[in-house]
């Protein structure tokens, strides 16, 4: 193609979200240059290359049967079968290191299961907390709830952690003893008056009872590495970019040699 015919071709490829992303922009000048022609030449050929992964997928697909190319877990299975890839299971002194490791996954934070009644006015609040300290059940008046959400349940807005709240409301919450009626008390959503039906006090979590759980982490961890592994290695064997055959300007995109 003409060096005049190449520049527009190029900008439209630069500008289009694919360039953008490749980083493939170049002003006018290159573009009627030698340096347009070299981008052209390496986006033409990081589409060969690309077509012949695509190749050699299907190729390694049907040699080892499996059926869903898109699961890296078919590969794995198949790879198994056919001896390529051989993966035990993770140990338990594996599961500890990363348990160890990774010591503030395993934090359970302190919370408050409530149960609430939202009102838009005070004198309507006083009037619901009234009815629950006097006996009557909570879930019953959240009919009356202004909260959507909660209304279908009883009022039940789950486990509340520090920090999901804020001010009066959260403070009573986590000042409450369970099974009280307590409030009203005003958020910027509106009147509350709410029962704390249980607390659950903040923790970490054991090794022990973590550790099927981390196994488990640890046996998907393996499966993908080896399935990453082994791919990059077929790809290394079969389709190769010299050194030095990358533009400059744009690296990570190959040149035209390749090996299939």
């Amino acid at each position: 193609m003409p060096s005049q015919e190449l520049g527009p071709h190029l900008e439209e490829l630069a500008t289009s979200p694919v360039g953008l992303r490749l980083g493939l922009g170049a002003s006018a000048d290159e573009t009627v240059s030698g340096t347009g022609t070299q981008r052209a030449t390496a986006v033409r050929s990081w589409g060969t290359r690309a077509l012949l992964l695509d190749r050699l997928v299907a190729l390694e697909a049907a040699r080892l049967g499996v059926a869903q190319p898109g699961f890296p877990d078919d590969w794995v299975d198949c790879l198994q079968a056919a001896g390529e890839v051989c993966l035990g299971p993770p140990s338990e002194q594996e599961a500890l290191r990363c348990y160890r490791a990774n010591h503030y996954r395993y934090r359970v934070a302190e919370g408050r299961r409530v149960r609430h009644v939202l009102l838009s006015d005070r004198p309507n609040a006083e009037r619901v907390y009234r009815e629950v300290a006097g006996g009557r059940e909570l879930a019953d008046l959240a009919l009356q709830s202004l909260d959507a959400g909660t209304r279908a349940r009883g009022g039940d807005l789950g486990w509340v952690e520090r920090g999901q709240l804020a001010g009066a409301l959260e403070e009573l919450i986590f000042a409450a003893e369970p099974g009280r009626a307590y409030g009203p008390v005003e958020s910027h959503f509106g009147w509350h008056v709410l029962v704390v039906d249980a607390i659950r006090h903040g923790r970490v979590r054991p090794f022990s009872e973590c550790k099927g759980e981390i196994l488990s982490e640890l046996a998907i961890d393996r499966r993908q590495a080896a399935w990453r592994e082994w791919w990059q290695r077929r790809v290394a064997e079969n389709i190769t970019v010299p050194d030095g055959s990358q533009d400059l300007l744009a690296p990570g995109l190959p040149g035209t040699s390749h090996r299939h």
